[in-house]
């Protein structure tokens, strides 16, 4: 597959966990909702807020390169498995901190050693050229 295909179904994806968010957000009440709710809810941001971060990374990466000669394309999917990694972690620091914050035991260190662990699972991650 190519670049265009990756970021069609990417969108693609972003639209469909976003109705999600927006279906459950009509239909269930979060006070009298059961935990299978509760689970595709942080599921589905957790689907959506990855493609979203995903895309802007690719975006970002591809608008600062566009200044110097333009990537061959072996360059431009890396750039997106990169942009990839990253929104995963990021998305999943957002739904940790959301899940924390909705049992009422969010305090800032709980965040800090959160944001240390995904950072060093970054560093490492990067090193090994995943």
């Amino acid at each position: 597959m190519n670049l265009p295909v990756y970021l069609a179904g990417l969108v693609f994806v972003v639209i469909l966990a976003g109705g999600c968010l927006a279906a459950i957000f009509v239909y269930f009440n979060p006070s009298s909702s059961e935990l299978l709710v509760f689970i595709l809810f942080y599921l589905s941001l957790l689907i959506g807020s990855t493609g979203i971060l995903t895309l802007i990374g690719f975006f970002i990466r591809r608008i600062s390169r566009r200044r110097k000669a333009p990537l061959p394309i072996k360059q431009a999917i890396r750039n997106l498995e990169i942009s990839f990694r990253q929104g995963i972690l990021l998305s999943f620091i957002l739904v940790v901190t959301l899940i924390l914050q909705s049992q009422r035991i969010l305090v800032w260190w709980y965040l800090i050693v959160l944001v240390a662990i995904i950072g060093l699972a970054e560093w490492w991650l990067s090193r090994r050229n995943f």
